[in-house]
């Protein structure tokens, strides 16, 4: 979907700077952009504002051992919730609930056609990951929307595709499919649960345990696709604070072996999110299919 781009220009010793914001789609999106993403690659020239978005977020956001945490999926705009949304039994491919202990399937007792997406109750302390995957859906846009929404999201490299085969006037059809992830941290019991790989075909995992991490530091996650690093993906943070604030966000480019940075400059709910593009081979009437990625979390 096209974004409302907030356009930043390199300032001395390459610094970020805003220098124009395009009110988007919701009408009070503002973009309120950190200095970020300590990447291999150059900051990215604009960071857009993402016109539709899922995540998985939970309340409350600290529990301690028996808690009933509720999960819901939501739909929003630059991490600003707009709606909660219920997901249909056809849409839901899987999901999941990790601990240091074993993997639960909770698709048997998740909310499926209702909001809250799960009610679940926390017995255990230390970490909790869930991982919800949905199903592929198609979707087809007018050419201009789809080159625009391609350089919004980073995917130059099929966007150079289109030009070179002569495809760039052409209407773009393209399925996509999301992988979406959320930390739950039950008391101080720490075991590294955050950073569990889950083989999903496109993934954000971060390279410590996130109830380590402190405010003012830097964390580093890596973008995995098919289990391998994916260089090039355009990867974006958002901080939301409670109360009436507008989410603040870094964006920037993974380098060689996968990796992006970011600074974790307050506390809050979290969300990191990526895209891939690739053609769809062997696809009958599609020519891309895309993947997205979400992890969420909180940090007090």
């Amino acid at each position: 979907m096209p974004r409302s781009p907030a356009t930043l220009a390199r300032g001395p010793l390459g610094h970020v700077r805003v220098v124009g914001v395009r009110i988007g789609r919701i009408g009070r999106i503002a973009w309120a952009l950190a200095l970020g993403l300590a990447v291999g690659l150059p900051f990215l020239a604009a960071i857009p504002a993402q016109a539709h978005d899922y995540w998985l977020e939970f309340q409350p956001a600290s529990p301690i051992p028996g808690d009933e945490l509720s999960v819901a999926l939501w739909l929003g705009e630059d991490f600003i919730p707009e709606s909660q949304t219920a997901i249909q039994a056809a849409r839901a491919v899987s999901l999941h609930h990790i601990t240091r202990f074993r993997d639960f399937d909770l698709l048997p007792r998740a909310r499926l056609g209702v909001a809250p997406l799960l009610r679940l109750g926390l017995a255990v302390p230390g970490g909790h990951l869930l991982a919800l995957e949905r199903e592929t859906t198609r979707v087809q846009l007018r050419a201009r929307r789809f080159n625009r929404y391609l350089e919004q999201e980073g995917l130059h490299d099929a966007l150079a595709e289109r030009k070179l085969s002569g495809e760039l006037w052409r209407r773009g059809t393209e399925r996509y499919q999301r992988y979406l992830k959320a930390f739950v941290q039950v008391g101080d019991e720490l075991d590294a649960v955050s950073t569990r790989v889950l083989g999903h075909r496109l993934e954000v995992v971060p390279e410590r345990d996130l109830t380590t991490v402190k405010i003012g530091e830097r964390l580093g996650v890596r973008v995995l696709f098919e289990g391998r690093p994916l260089a090039g993906a355009q990867v974006e943070a958002f901080t939301r604070s409670p109360g009436p604030v507008v989410p603040q966000g870094q964006a920037g480019v993974t380098d060689a072996t996968g990796r992006a940075e970011f600074t974790v400059s307050e506390t809050g709910t979290w969300l990191v999110r990526t895209v891939h593009m690739q053609r769809c081979v062997g696809c009958d009437e599609i020519q891309w299919e895309s993947f997205w990625a979400a992890y969420s979390f909180a940090l007090d």
